[in-house]
């Protein structure tokens, strides 16, 4: 990609004028950033879960540790039932088995070698409560992503910039790791780990 890609302006608006004001139950700095940047107040209700569910396929794996995070979030003394809320899980997946974020440099260049040249999805789950109905629901998001190839000199390059910690897939698309893709289909902030377009879907 010729330069790092932005949230469409219309989904911005369309975004704060079916929330104005969000919940978003997770430390996730990049989920944070990404709502304020389109003009939504963010609260952060962090849930500390193990992540660990039982399930081997992708899409229902992204859904059912969004509902953990959802529900812890639910469960405690902080809900607030008169503000939306959202809970959300991202995961890279190539070739039906999912990549995390990588525990050191050594995985992180084993993740971004596997994913050269190859097509890749990122998938969401995204749980959603809805003050005005009292209702909550979990969808899920698809975004296909496809890698240049990369080589040793560019793999060592992005792995100092210290993006690869903490992400998924070990790389994030709205740092430099744009630098890294050839072509995406589907939800830009899907890749970035909240698909607005589901939740404004879901929330209007």
């Amino acid at each position: 990609m010729e330069a790092c890609p932005r949230v469409d302006e219309e989904l911005k608006h369309r975004l704060r004028e079916v929330c104005p004001t969000l919940v978003l139950a997770s430390q996730s700095p990049n989920r944070r950033r990404i709502l304020e940047d389109a003009g939504v107040n963010v609260i952060t209700r962090p849930q500390d879960i193990w992540e660990i569910c039982g399930l081997t396929e992708p899409g229902a794996v992204v859904m059912e540790l969004s509902r953990q995070k959802f529900q812890s979030y639910l469960d405690s003394s902080l809900f607030d039932p008169s503000l939306p809320a959202i809970a959300v899980d991202t995961l890279v997946c190539l070739d039906g088995k999912l990549l995390g974020k990588p525990k050191d440099e050594a995985e992180a260049e084993k993740m971004l070698r596997s994913l050269s040249g190859r097509w890749h999805e990122v998938l969401s789950g995204l749980s959603v409560y809805n003050p005005e109905t009292g209702k909550k629901c979990t969808v899920s998001d698809i975004t296909r992503v496809h890698f240049m190839d990369l080589d040793r000199e560019m793999i060592a390059w992005y792995i100092a910039t210290g993006d690869c910690v903490g992400a998924a897939g070990a790389y994030k698309i709205q740092s430099n790791g744009y630098r890294l893709i050839d072509k995406t289909e589907g939800s830009l902030s899907n890749i970035i780990g909240l698909p607005l377009e589901k939740l404004v879907s879901v929330l209007s």
